[in-house]
């Protein structure tokens, strides 16, 4: 029978390793990102059999559904995964779980039949690099993260809540967090208001647990007011790309500093505010200017004329209120964040599907940062009292745009390169162009570095690469 099996050594507790693989999150946490598989509903969990329903996309929201259940659970020791229903003649795959030596080791055995016989079997080698790729990723996220959340933790912290959680970082740092042991709270837009953003933030949907987006609407509901959070990130914001017109412009605007100005008078206003408040912002705030490299410890002139300059001064402004009740403040200046879930990445994924590559003409500077880097960022900021005020999140490794782009060629083994003038851009999309794709800043991550933060990826290929599954 077809199958694989990896294993890896972790220098961490035998029981730690296992908790964390039945942690809530933890299937969404090792999805390959390059190709994810969605969870419609569960029933039960690891320990007690219980069954999950999958699906697996094809073409949009179209996909094949997958039913699983868990069986042979020993605890610290074992347990399987056995398809019921979906899309192979037979699956199983079998989690174990070692010490050795003082360290905790992880095996993962995959045994599985393809259907049609023979003619199921062609596509068998391919399945099995598929797989090896899906599974180095997921022994690589689990090290990272299990290593993080030894390393960044405050015994104060338990309870988050977080605005702005469907997004790109949002979907991946709910069950990056949950898997670590927090208890995660999502707040929820009425849907009769979510279009125009204008909703009292007090009267949202609080959920008291997290699954995924899919089973959320059937989750308990509460409207309690002053519960006790420890924590809270506002990662709101309505998508920055697309033309810049009046209407789109007032929508990022509202999103944004509206939204944060509501959410932060919320949290002012309970009986026990949270201790710490991350709150997303960018490195737009320094404005196009590639003769200089923008520390976060730097005071900074804004330019009142450049519109994402603006914006993210008055996004970062809009926490004062959160200040003002001793609530500990991180603005987190984000530049281009790399993850293929979402975000620039994928929109070029789209396109190198059948190996072509958009060029342009500008070299401007990029200053980047990996998204699973991002989410121990964030984590690092809310678990350290010493952190506070604007942070830069951007990894030390700054490139310019054409090497940007012959990295990008050599991962995806681009066959054709196609030129574009970045003038002809800038004419077709607006003034978004020139303060986003056509961006020219410099920025380095001083504040966390000087903390004690080290990164994980700072190598743009090794980064991509990750994210990909190549």
């Amino acid at each position: 029978m077809p199958g694989i099996k990896i294993k890896s050594d972790f220098n961490f507790p035998l029981s730690l390793l296992f908790d964390w693989h039945t942690n809530d999150g933890a299937f969404e946490r090792l999805n390959p990102p390059w190709y994810p598989f969605y969870i419609i509903s569960k029933k039960g969990n690891v320990e007690n059999e219980g069954t999950v329903k999958i699906k697996l996309p094809i073409i949009r929201n179209i996909g094949i559904k997958w039913y699983v259940k868990h069986s042979n659970y020993i605890k610290n020791k074992t347990f399987s995964d056995t398809q019921t229903k979906g899309i192979f003649s037979y699956w199983e795959h079998q989690h174990n779980f070692y010490n050795v030596n003082n360290k905790s080791m992880l095996e993962d055995i995959i045994k599985y039949e393809l259907p049609f016989g023979n003619l199921g079997n062609i596509f068998s080698k391919s399945l099995q690099n598929n797989l090896y790729a899906i599974f180095r990723y997921r022994h690589r996220i689990t090290k990272m993260d299990l290593d993080a959340h030894q390393n960044f933790k405050n015994p104060l912290i338990k309870n988050v809540i977080i605005s702005g959680s469907h997004g790109f970082i949002g979907n991946s740092l709910i069950p990056f967090l949950t898997t670590g042991g927090y208890n995660v709270t999502r707040v929820i837009r009425n849907n009769n208001l979510e279009k125009d953003y204008k909703y009292d933030i007090a009267k949202s949907i609080f959920l008291n647990s997290l699954t995924t987006p899919s089973n959320l609407e059937s989750s308990s509901q509460s409207t309690e007011s002053n519960r006790k959070f420890d924590a809270a990130i506002n990662l709101n914001g309505e998508n920055i790309f697309g033309i810049w017109n009046k209407n789109k412009k007032n929508k990022i605007f509202e999103s944004r500093v509206k939204h944060t100005r509501i959410f932060c008078k919320y949290l002012a206003e309970l009986d026990v505010p949270p201790r710490v408040l991350i709150s997303a912002s960018a490195i737009g705030i320094y404005g196009n200017d590639s003769e200089k490299t923008f520390s976060d410890t730097d005071n900074i002139i804004i330019n009142k004329n450049d519109f994402l300059s603006k914006l993210c001064s008055e996004w970062e402004q809009a926490t004062d209120i959160a200040k003002s009740a001793g609530i500990r403040v991180v603005n987190l200046r984000t530049g281009i964040v790399l993850g293929s879930s979402g975000g620039i990445l994928k929109k070029l994924a789209n396109i190198n599907k059948i190996k072509i590559n958009l060029k342009l003409n500008n070299n401007n500077w990029l200053s980047w940062i990996a998204l699973d880097d991002l989410l121990r960022i964030i984590l690092f900021c809310m678990t350290n009292d010493s952190v506070e005020g604007p942070v830069n999140s951007v990894t030390t490794s700054l490139i310019k745009y054409q090497d940007f782009l012959k990295v990008l060629e050599k991962v995806w083994n681009t066959k054709l390169n196609i030129n574009l003038n970045s003038s002809l851009l800038e004419i077709i999309l607006g003034e978004m162009s020139k303060y986003t794709i056509l961006s020219d800043i410099k920025a380095t991550p001083k504040k966390i570095l000087l903390n004690g933060f080290s990164f994980n990826f700072v190598d743009l290929e090794s980064a991509i690469r990750h994210t990909l599954g190549k």
